[in-house]
């Protein structure tokens, strides 16, 4: 393929970041912005040689770049969108551009609603491990990638997280799909379940006839769907036991399907179990950051009631007997008003609940007026005894500074930036 100078629009999300490392490994020169671009990204980034902006402008897309690539969630107006469209240089989606330049691979997909990302990155490290040299492409830091979330491999077999927002996944046709569950999530695109489990069974009838559908049984949806399929080889994985360091029977299902994964590539179950017994988890899954005082801080990415159930009953097979201190940041005004009565039901395993503030994206006037932080407290208050308005980020961290000492275990959970409290309470006072 022709080396390309390329443009990356929105260069700081899990997934963009990583194609834009593959494509610079590949040989392409590569560019980017982003308004939120961490300085931990950016210093990864410069590592792998592509110049990052802070800011949007369309003085950026010069005559040097011959293609842009965009991030799903960067706005139809971005002012470099706008200037690549006026000089009438090739623009893509993210998935658009993974299902260009790693069309030549026979590519391992991981969709659904929760898991992915763990399951994607076990699939990954069972691959390495056994020699199959993978390229890689994960929503999180892997310590078996390096503490990357990305990795050029030099043969035909490619493991990428595949997201449904925006019907995206549709953009990148597996060989083989592993959905790890289907639960109607992105309520501001989809609108109905409906809407959400058609986009599913769409990307389902996309596998390659040579390839394989894995799903696992006991998920109703998958399930439903999978009976709709007409494809030669449809797996519907047990739950099993499996030795893990990391807890959760949602984890013992990640790696359910992980294993069956490498069974239909004929990696030895030996190798691959003992791959998994040693995974250590990705950033921001129930991530264990460090001590404050003697109380033991976690970091979560779980926005979802089943992801944040799931997460607490893991914690608390951890911890049974131990005081539980759970911070909690809702993820866009919509999915809190969506799911107010599941949010409700949701905390039953902590002790005590802070709610710092809904973190807000791709929210309308209309989600905004629905919903409030006043009102989820409220009612998240008439089935848990302990709960309390945070009000902000920086008031959350003031009051969880004061009360940490308190509990033996604290974790921060949210897709926003809730891991700022987290990372504070680590930090000088």
């Amino acid at each position: 393929m022709k080396k390309k100078s390329i443009f990356a629009v929105g260069i700081g999300g899990s997934g963009l970041s990583g194609l834009a490392c593959i494509l610079s490994k590949m040989g392409h020169r590569v560019y980017g912005s982003d308004a939120s671009l961490s300085k931990n990204k950016r210093e990864k980034l410069e590592k792998h040689k592509i110049e990052t902006y802070g800011t949007h402008s369309g003085k950026h897309i010069t005559n040097e770049i011959s293609e842009v690539i965009y991030s799903q969630a960067i706005p139809k107006n971005n002012p470099e969108l706008l200037e690549a469209k006026k000089r009438k240089i090739a623009t893509l989606s993210y998935p658009k551009a993974i299902g260009k330049y790693l069309s030549n691979k026979k590519k391992i997909c991981i969709a659904g609603t929760h898991g992915k990302t763990t399951t994607t990155a076990m699939i990954a490290s069972i691959f390495l491990k056994a020699g199959k040299d993978p390229t890689v492409i994960v929503g999180s830091e892997v310590r078996e990638l390096n503490n990357k979330n990305e990795r050029l491999g030099k043969s035909n077999i490619a493991v990428i997280e595949t997201c449904e927002y925006r019907n995206s996944f549709l953009d990148i046709p597996p060989s083989v799909l592993v959905i790890t569950n289907i639960d109607f999530d992105h309520i501001d695109f989809y609108k109905t379940k409906r809407n959400y489990d058609a986009s599913f069974l769409k990307y389902m009838n996309m596998v390659s006839k040579n390839g394989a559908i894995i799903y696992l049984r006991g998920d109703k949806t998958a399930e439903r769907l999978a009976k709709k399929v007409e494809h030669p080889r449809v797996i519907a994985v047990i739950p099993q036991k499996i030795t893990l360091k990391i807890p959760g029977t949602h984890n013992q299902n990640n790696a359910a399907l992980a294993l069956a994964a490498a069974d239909y590539f004929k990696i030895s179950r030996k190798k691959a179990l003992k791959s998994l017994s040693e995974f250590s988890g990705t950033r921001r899954r129930l991530e264990y950051k460090g001590t404050c005082g003697k109380t033991k801080i976690y970091d979560d990415y779980g926005h979802h009631p089943t992801e944040i159930k799931a997460t607490l009953k893991a914690l608390r097979d951890l911890y049974p007997r131990k005081k539980i201190l759970t911070i909690f940041q809702p993820h866009q005004y919509s999915r809190t008003k969506a799911f107010l009565d599941e949010f409700s039901r949701a905390f039953k395993q902590t002790d005590s609940l802070i709610i710092s503030n809904i973190y807000e994206a791709r929210d309308t006037p209309k989600d905004k007026s629905a919903i409030s932080l006043e009102k989820l407290v409220r009612e998240i208050s008439k089935k848990h005894p302990k709960v309390a308005s945070g009000k902000s980020i920086e008031n959350t961290i003031k009051m969880t500074r004061k009360i940490a000492k308190n509990y033996d275990v604290i974790i921060t959970m949210g897709a926003g930036n809730i891991y700022r409290v987290s990372n504070e309470m680590l930090g000088p006072a």
